[in-house]
């Protein structure tokens, strides 16, 4: 989920994309990931993202925050670039009863597998408290 005014990547979209979109109906991104893929996106994809971030984000925190039958765990990774850290912040805020780890030197995909351990770890512990396991 995508915590509004937090993290939103319509604002890395500047001036020349916005023109581009008003003339040909798209514009294109090149993948952060550095693999060469190049996006279309288009005003569709635009209002798909308003329309996700603006009404399923906030409907879901009023839920999670009135039933704390609810249990949530977030793991997330303190250098991501991505997605910011501050929006695992507000929702260890925001959700009745949820568990946040962060991992200090992780990135948007905790570095491949060089956080496995650490997350499995969290995960199975997270399962245990929640079923009363030992």
């Amino acid at each position: 989920y995508r915590v509004p005014e937090i993290h939103d990547p319509l604002s890395k979209f500047g001036e020349e994309q916005r023109a581009e979109m008003m003339k040909k109906g798209f514009f294109e991104i090149t993948s952060a990931w550095g693999d060469g893929r190049i996006f279309k996106v288009t005003k569709e994809d635009l209002d798909a993202y308003n329309f996700q971030s603006v009404a399923d984000t906030p409907q879901v925190l009023v839920h999670l925050r009135k039933d704390s039958s609810v249990r949530v765990l977030t793991i997330h990774g303190h250098e991501d670039k991505v997605v910011s850290v501050q929006n695992a912040f507000r929702f260890d805020e925001e959700i009745a009863n949820h568990s946040l780890h962060v991992i200090k030197q992780a990135n948007h995909n905790f570095n491949g597998i060089k956080y496995l351990d650490e997350m499995v770890e969290q995960i199975v512990t997270f399962y245990k408290s929640v079923y009363n396991e030992t």
